[in-house]
């Protein structure tokens, strides 16, 4: 076996890199997929919202229509890359998983899913990109505070965060994302989107 190992090491090592690394990209391109057409929900949300705000006052059904220009019938776990996720969406909601549709997903809904993901994805990064410590590999953002500055386009992720933690009563510094309930994420995502200038329904 040390013979076997000696004389084919090197190729050994590079099939078993080749694979790892094979394994890592998948898993990347995975996760951008689903963060990429998160994005684009979000973004198209705020142009339904400028527009409407335009035509002096929103439609009330307005996301919903939105909802319906990025999926059209398309079933809500096959829009969503992350299957415990929808699932968790679905049981608090009251969705059939099998037929709930991705149209159908209220903002309430997907700020409850976004809240998920933060805590599984990103759940080991700070919230404040200051107490970021080393490279955060594989990952677009390294803090709470980056994320929802990209998000909501302004730069007052900080203070968002470090006013919610103050009304929660925990330490801004010191806490990684997975140590918030989803109700606090989703109340600073909220917080976060009311001090953007993102255009208000």
């Amino acid at each position: 076996m040390k013979t076997i190992w000696k004389k084919y090491r090197v190729l050994l090592t590079a099939t078993g890199m080749a694979v790892c690394m094979a394994a890592g990209m998948m898993l990347g391109i995975g996760w951008s997929r689903s963060r990429i057409e998160n994005m684009a929900v979000r973004a198209a949300d705020d142009k339904m919202a400028e527009e409407q705000a335009g035509q002096g006052g929103a439609d009330t059904s307005a996301y919903e229509n939105m909802r319906y220009k990025m999926y059209g019938d398309k079933l809500y776990k096959d829009a969503v890359a992350d299957e415990e996720i929808v699932r968790k969406v679905c049981d608090r909601y009251s969705l059939d998983y099998d037929t709930a549709l991705a149209k159908d997903v209220t903002k309430e809904m997907y700020n409850y899913e976004e809240a998920l993901w933060l805590a599984k994805d990103m759940g080991d990064c700070p919230l404040l990109t200051e107490d970021v410590a080393g490279e955060k590999e594989n990952l677009a953002y390294s803090s709470l505070e980056e994320y929802i500055c990209d998000i909501y386009a302004f730069g007052d992720g900080k203070a968002v965060i470090e006013s919610m933690c103050r009304k929660f009563g925990i330490a801004s510094h010191g806490t990684v994302i997975s140590g918030l309930t989803a109700e606090q994420l989703i109340q600073i995502g909220e917080k976060a989107y009311e001090t953007s200038d993102h255009p208000k329904e």
